[in-house]
């Protein structure tokens, strides 16, 4: 989950500006977390208190309403509302939260549901929905140790994306739509075709577009393939509030004690 956070952090520089040379250090001081932090953390709250995955959004999101770059236009539509009805939408929204669910569950088949269950918390599109699941899948095989040319191969014969390509073949074409089926293949092949986190998030910024939803997103994958540095860790958790260390410790406390494989709460 902190994967998730440090590309996050690291990306929300980078947003809308494709780069090859990236300053690597975290202590820019435009840096900080935004709304896919956030509602990583919301997620988190909800498994560790057997909490419902809407609820946990709204009251997140809510309570922060002022992340830089803000929310997409029609989350924000449905966080004011009041309404629970799920909006039918292709961004990566559900992808770039679902991180904790891939660490949570020890089983697989409890990873893949729940995750469909935090992306239609929100998102019914069938695409919104197949982008979190895997990407719950890949960290889930990404913590039990399976090899990367594994993953690959699950991840296309599952999902049905394109993984062939090299970072360097994908940034030749722009983004020109940020759709789900468009950006997930991004972050699966930044993450795969790196030797380390800090690598994988250099490949996530190189293709512009919505960079920062894009590293989160690779950050996570990447944290279960490679670890994240202690001097990143340090450096993501001093610039989070302390709510959100406190509920980051209250899941790994739930982690350490093997989370109960059937997440029961009403989602």
């Amino acid at each position: 989950m902190l994967g998730a956070l440090l590309g996050d952090i690291f990306g929300s520089v980078h947003r809308d500006v494709a780069s090859d040379e990236v300053d690597f250090e975290l202590s820019h001081p435009e840096c900080s977390f935004t709304d896919e932090t956030v509602l990583t953390i919301a997620i988190a709250n909800a498994i560790a208190n057997n909490e419902s995955y809407q609820y946990n959004i709204r009251q997140f999101a809510k309570a922060h309403p002022d992340v830089p770059g803000g929310y997409g236009s029609n989350f924000r539509f449905w966080l004011h509302t009041g309404g629970d009805e799920p909006y039918r939408s292709l961004g990566v929204g559900p992808a770039a939260r679902v991180s904790p669910v891939g660490w949570a569950f020890d089983d697989l088949m409890t990873t893949l549901a729940e995750a469909e269950k935090t992306a239609r918390a929100t998102h019914e599109h069938i695409e919104a929905i197949k982008g979190a699941v895997a990407l719950a899948h890949a960290i889930f095989l990404g913590k039990k140790g399976f090899e990367v040319d594994h993953m690959r191969k699950v991840i296309a014969e599952n999902y049905g994306y394109d993984l062939e390509k090299s970072v360097s073949e994908i940034q030749a074409d722009p983004i020109l739509e940020a759709t789900t089926p468009k950006i997930m293949p991004l972050v699966f092949l930044s993450a795969f075709n790196a030797q380390s986190t800090e690598n994988a998030l250099l490949n996530s910024i190189k293709f512009g577009g919505p960079s920062g939803a894009i590293a989160s997103m690779t950050g996570a994958l990447a944290e279960s393939l490679y670890g994240i540095p202690e001097h990143l860790k340090q450096d993501v958790l001093r610039r989070l509030p302390e709510k959100f260390l406190n509920v980051m410790a209250h899941f790994r406390e739930i982690q350490a004690n093997q989370l109960s494989t059937e997440h029961r709460g009403t989602h």
